[in-house]
């Protein structure tokens, strides 16, 4: 078994995308998108909608996650119950920490620690919880 992470937006989903490349250096691996979806009468999606993402999958090494638009109901309220963790090298946790405090808030700024020689806490723009571990050796 494999659990995944699984981030949802409102209409926000490719600028995430578009963020979180910027941030990982990652690419995403499959998109589709609301226009891709066959017709359904039981779920009419308005022409403002059509480009909005159904799923997006990103790569991170062996890792993956997966995002989406909602046309649904969603609470935009930021959480602090569930982050997502990032552990990986000190050069690659101050560039993703950097890019996503741009718009984000940063809640615990990059520091060493006694867990790891760079750590840091970032809220992205979109109300994710990115918790950065750096390790040393990777």
């Amino acid at each position: 078994m494999e659990i995944r992470p699984y981030l949802i937006f409102k209409g926000e989903c490719q600028d995430a995308i578009e963020l979180y490349k910027r941030a990982f250096n990652v690419e995403v691996s499959n998109i589709m998108r609301f226009s891709d979806m066959p017709p359904n009468p039981d779920m009419q999606i308005s022409e403002d909608k059509k480009d909005w993402v159904v799923m997006a999958t990103m790569s991170f090494g062996n890792n993956f996650l997966r995002l989406s638009d909602t046309i649904g109901e969603l609470n935009d309220a930021p959480t602090s119950r569930i982050g997502m963790i990032v552990e990986c090298t000190v050069d690659e946790v101050k560039q993703g920490f950097n890019v996503l405090a741009e718009d984000g808030e940063v809640g615990i700024p990059l520091q060493k620690t006694f867990f790891s020689p760079c750590h840091g806490l970032v809220y992205d723009k979109f109300g994710v919880m990115w918790n950065f571990v750096g390790q040393e050796g990777l």
